[in-house]
């Protein structure tokens, strides 16, 4: 029995300090995005994680959207939606220029119909990940990650949400 004891409290330990590779859960992420089953995992995996900073809020929040586009009832499907984007939500006030967390949630609001009312914060998103992309001095997160930033510099290209002047600006920022 005190043994048993011992292994649970050294587990309880190890999971509350136990860090976060944000590199596996950016790839974890995506492979969430097509597979229901490693969106389950994925969702639950952040949820585990205690006193979760601002970029694991943010992908927490991706999780719960996540499980909206994979769940099968629509009562489900909004009530996903609805906590993943309060999560995302608190994620940005958290940490208002951080790139990465400000492209989750605008690339959600992308793929979310219109219609749901969960599309508020496209272009003001929009306008700070460009601002963020010009001022490296003001960018939290991914500011030395070059090809993650061409990776939202190319999705903001392809969501067709740019104005000619800030598509002439993300070009200049892909050379």
């Amino acid at each position: 029995m005190k043994y048993i004891l011992l292994f649970f409290i050294t587990f309880l330990f190890v999971k509350i300090t136990m860090a976060y590779d944000i590199e596996k859960i950016r790839l974890d992420y995506i492979a969430a995005v097509n597979d229901g089953k490693k969106a389950e995992v994925f969702y639950e995996e952040l949820k585990a994680i205690n006193k979760p900073d601002a970029i694991i809020l943010a992908y927490l929040g991706s999780a719960e959207a996540l499980r909206a586009k994979h769940a099968f009832n629509p009562i489900n499907k909004l009530a996903y939606l609805k906590h993943g984007s309060n999560t995302l939500a608190k994620a940005v006030n958290a940490a208002p220029n951080n790139i990465e967390i400000r492209f989750l949630r605008f690339s959600l609001e992308h793929y979310v119909p219109s219609f749901l009312g969960y599309s508020k914060n496209l272009e003001v998103d929009r306008i700070k990940i460009i601002d963020l992309l010009q001022h490296k001095h003001k960018t939290e997160g991914v500011s030395d990650n070059a090809p993650i930033k061409k990776n939202i510099i190319n999705f903001l290209l392809e969501s067709k949400r740019c104005s000619p002047t800030e598509i002439t600006i993300l070009k200049k920022l892909l050379v």
